[in-house]
Order: structure tokens, then sequence, then C-alpha cells
């Protein structure tokens, strides 16, 4: 009896995984250009006695997006600057208000996490890599997940 209970639940198991795979969504893949419009207001702080280092604090940065996702986004966010060697990191909340093609429209908020290059004395921004992650929305784009990679002008990503 106990080998034909656990050739039952196994044959259960398995039928309940490919029956979740079967209705498993695919996702939809998003790409496109986004155009800076408003830099926002920043202030940076020397970190520690250091001078060659600076934390900066944006809020209002305004984005432009066409493509597959289509609106306007704000982000506030914190930096991380060395200035001797140029390495940036920094991490910020992004609220896209517009329409995701395919899915609908509404408002996605989701949270970025990006390096770049920084030149100190001109803050000319290279090298600029961003990946966006942990997606909450209103309407038909609540719900979804998945990652979305930045460069200074692309996106590209799947979202489910």
């Amino acid at each position: 009896m106990k080998a034909g209970f656990t050739a039952l639940s196994l044959a259960l198991l398995v039928g309940v995984v490919l029956a979740a795979a079967a209705t498993a969504k695919p996702g939809t893949h998003v790409s496109g250009t986004y155009t800076v419009t408003d830099l926002g207001t920043t202030t940076c702080t020397s970190v520690g006695k250091s001078p060659d280092l600076l934390r900066c604090n944006t809020t209002g940065f305004l984005s432009q997006y066409s493509g597959d996702m289509t609106g306007t986004a704000v982000v506030d966010f914190t930096q991380l600057i060395d200035c001797k060697t140029g390495a940036t990191r920094g991490k910020g909340i992004e609220i896209f208000t517009g329409t995701v093609a395919g899915i609908g429209a509404g408002t996605l908020t989701w949270h970025d996490h990006f390096r770049a290059t920084t030149d100190c004395a001109t803050f000319a921004v290279s090298d600029f890599v961003l990946k966006a992650n942990h997606f909450r929305g209103s309407g038909p784009l609540a719900g979804l997940h998945g990652t979305i990679d930045f460069t200074l002008t692309d996106y590209d990503g799947t979202l489910h």
C-alpha cells in the first residue's frame, strides 16, 4: 500500500507541475528608448573626511519613454561616487505612468540599481548600466514582475 500511495502521490505531483507549466503566461518583451527631460534636483555631500567620496541624492529626475513602454517616469535616487576612480553605484525608486504594449495602462513602480563611471570635474556619466526589478503596479499593470535592463538611452526586458 505504501508503494501504491507513493506512486499515486508522484503521479499527482507531476500532473500539477505539468498543468502549472501549461497555464503559465509567457512574458511580454519590452524595449525602446527614453529621454531625460528634467535632471531634477541633486545635492552632494562628502562621505566622512574623504573629499573623494560623494553621496549624491537626486529627486524629481524625469524621463519620457517611447517604444513598448510609452509614458513618463520620475525617479528619486541616491548614488555613491568615488571621484578618484569615477566608480559610481546607486539605487532609487522609479514611478512610470503610461502604457505597456500588450498589457495596458496604469502606474508601474520599480527599484533601480545602477553602476556607472562619473567624471567629477564635469559630472559626465559613461558606462551606465541599470537593472530594474521589484515591480508594483496599478490597473492592468498590477502584479507584474520581471527585469528591465537600461543603458543611458535604451531599455530592454521581460515582464510577466
